[in-house]
Formats: C-alpha cells, structure tokens, sequence
C-alpha cells in the first residue's frame, strides 16, 4: 500500500486510499501543538512583510545567543536550522557510508537520511510485549559496532522514554566506544517533569541533541530547529549547510516564540491532562494506548483490523497516522495526536462505537 510517508497531509491520505474526502475533518495524524496563541500575541503584519523581503542572518546570530543563553552552553555548540529535519539530513552527509545504529520504531527520516549517503544501517528493534523498552547490555554493544546511532527520546511514534540512569549510562558507554550518539528531542516541550539529554552535552564530546521549535510553537510552516553538541561537531555540519537555509521569517518567529515560557508550561499540563483522560476511556473501551508521555500514542483494538480501524476513522472525519512506514509496527497500530477536549470527545466517540 503506497501512503504517504508522513503525517499532516489528510488530502493526499484520502487521494491514496480512495475514500471521498469528508466536508470536515480533524487532522490526528499531525503532532504540533493543538493550542494555538491568539493573534493579538503574535507579531504584526508589518512585521511579516518586512521580514518577508530581507535575506536572513546566515549564521542565525541573535537566535543562537538565546538559546545559548537558556541552555546554558557556549554560542560556538549551537546551529540553527531548517527544523530538525535538515540536521537529520546533515548528519547523514557527515556520517556518509559509516555504520549508524538507530532505535526503532522510530521517525523514518534518520534510516532515509542515512541511507541517502551510502551508510550501512543497524537497527535495534522495541516492541509492545517490551513495553518499547531497550535492554541497555544490547544497546551497549551495539554502541561498540557501530559509528554512530540515531535515538528519538521521547520517541515517535510510541511517546515513550528510557529512564534519566540508563539513557546516561547509554552516554556513558558511547563514549567509551567513540561512538556519536545523536538523540533527537523534537517532542521535548511536550514532556511534563521530563529531562533533556541537553544537561550533559558539555559531558560527553560524542552527544549530539536535536531539537525542534515547529511542533511547541506551532511553526511547522516555518521550518525552524537546531542541534547542540561540542564545537568541533558543530563547525563540521555548518560547513555542510547551504548558505540562508534558515529564513529571516523562521528566525524572528522563534525570537519572537521562545520567551513565552508559560504558554509552554500551561500546553503541557493540558497535553498531560488530556492524555491521562483519554487513556483511561480508550483502555476501558478495550483499546491498547503505548505509555507515552507526550502528544500522541500509539493504539490498537486487540483481535480487530487496525486497517478496517483506519479506513472507518477516515470515513467518520477522523484522520489518524498509519504505521506502515514504521519498521517494527507494520501497519498493526494507528498514531494519534492529543488535541484539544472537544476534538479527543469526537474521537472517544467514534472509537467507543467501533469497540461494540
């Protein structure tokens, strides 16, 4: 079945099932923030045209300085970028035909990066019965096989995480072995009470920490992310990016966004409230919901078809996320996002009609 390979395109979803597109629908399959600021709280239009019409900082400067400033590290470990997606890639070219582990199921970008360079692939896989959990001793020598390796923590698609003394004892014995380990934070912003790998890359010269500004802030359309690692890292994938690959738009967003530190703070008490809510209902309807700690979860309706489950939400309005693409899921699970209360109501609702 040829879906596409990401969420956040219902139109071209329904196009490739050939199901007739509803009037209306809600978008599940998108995980930006489902609270969005008021206008009056973002900038003016004249604003917009302005920085519509200048060519950007190639260096992101201001940008950069904040974020330095409020991760508490150096100017020089900072790069800003197109969203994270252009550091997946970056990396990619810098780890060209090496040997790269990656924890799955996870985002398929890293394994199409990697490959897109010619580098030999080695993956671990979770699963449902290891509560997507990884034995550390396989990822320790795994860690020593290979060049580099890929984690997404929290992971997409599952939403869940290793605990803070593993995922530094994984840093631990990746630096013994030199090898690099580039975590991927993009849902970082969603995780309540959560840790960032962040904290310890002036620690480990092989960390490397990405992280997103489009899915909190919701600026997706944007393109906006950065990673963090030491110096010499850093000045080796700015020499792989092309020149203004970060708009003038992007970055006075992200200026204009990172401050709100509240709205952050307030989205994910309501994130959490909201998931706590609706894995209740779904896990008393009969549904497996993953144990995630972000924006979205992986369900299934035990001893029924999860794809007559996706034809059927798609039918009602409801657009999920299917797992086809996932290495390790198969299509045997849908992703959903947690929006706002009346929108997960909607879904409750026609889950709880397919669960009689």
């Amino acid at each position: 079945m040829n879906l596409p390979a990401h969420g956040a395109n219902p139109r071209q979803l329904y196009e490739h099932l050939g199901i007739p597109i509803p009037e209306t629908y809600v978008d599940f399959s998108v995980n930006t923030n489902p609270y969005v600021l008021p206008l009056s709280l973002w900038p003016k239009q004249a604003d917009f045209c302005g920085w519509a019409m200048e060519y950007p900082d190639p260096d992101a400067s201001l940008l950069v300085d904040l974020l330095a400033r409020i991760e508490g590290i150096a100017p020089e470990q900072v790069l800003i970028s197109n969203g994270a997606s252009e550091c997946i890639h970056l990396l990619g070219q810098l780890f060209s035909r090496k040997r790269i582990g990656i924890a799955e199921p996870t985002f398929s970008e890293y394994r199409r990066a990697c490959e897109a360079h010619h580098c030999k692939i080695v993956s671990i896989v979770s699963n449902e019965e290891s509560n997507w959990k990884y034995n550390l001793s396989e990822l320790t020598t795994l860690l020593g096989d290979v060049d580099a390796f890929f984690l997404c923590h929290p992971n997409n698609p599952t939403g869940t995480v290793m605990t803070e003394e593993d995922l530094y004892a994984l840093l631990v014995a990746a630096e013994k072995a030199e090898t690099f380990v580039v975590i991927d934070e993009a849902f970082y912003h969603f995780w309540i009470d959560g840790f960032t790998a962040l904290q310890w890359v002036n620690d480990f010269s092989h960390l490397i920490v990405l992280r997103s500004l489009t899915k909190i802030h919701h600026l997706a359309g944007a393109r906006i992310g950065y990673m963090a690692a030491n110096k010499e890292v850093i000045a080796q994938v700015k020499a792989l990016q092309p020149p203004w690959s970060v708009s003038r738009l992007a970055q006075q967003l992200a200026l204009h966004f990172l401050p709100m530190n509240e709205f952050v703070a307030q989205t994910k008490r309501m994130i959490a409230s909201e998931r706590e809510r609706i894995t209740t209902i779904l896990s008393e309807y009969g549904y497996y919901v993953s144990p995630s700690v972000v924006n979205f979860y992986l369900l299934r309706l035990p001893n029924r078809s999860t794809e007559a489950l996706l034809y059927h939400l798609l039918q009602k309005g409801i657009v999920p996320r299917h797992t086809m693409n996932f290495r390790g899921l198969d299509g045997h699970y849908l992703r959903l996002a947690v929006k706002t209360k009346e929108e997960n109501d909607q879904l409750l609702h026609v889950l709880r009609r397919w669960a009689q």
